[in-house]
């Protein structure tokens, strides 16, 4: 199994950047969750997709109740997003491009 960012240094990035408390996220190919979880412990809520459902199962998975109760996870790609006047304040995009 590979392992990227096992220090954490992107989350860290991202907090030193950016306040997730209380924003709407948008989790961009979320893959297995890593952005997800972190996003999930601090903002308001999260829209979390990936084309892979094995992916989606294993960040669902990966996920506390707590973090579970603000996510909403879908399966599709980036060009089928289709969120009916849906706004969000941060989109994440780690390594989907």
């Amino acid at each position: 199994m590979e392992r990227r960012d096992e220090a954490g240094i992107e989350a860290a990035a991202i907090a030193d950047l950016v306040l997730l408390d209380g924003k709407r996220v948008l989790d961009v190919g979320c893959g297995t969750g890593r952005l997800t979880a972190f996003a999930a412990s601090r903002a308001a809520s999260v829209y979390a997709f990936d084309p892979s459902a094995e992916n989606i199962a294993a960040a669902r998975a990966a996920l506390t109740a707590e973090q579970r109760r603000r996510v909403r996870f879908a399966m599709h790609d980036a060009e089928a997003l289709d969120l009916p006047r849906e706004r969000f304040d941060l989109a994440l995009c780690g390594w989907s491009l």
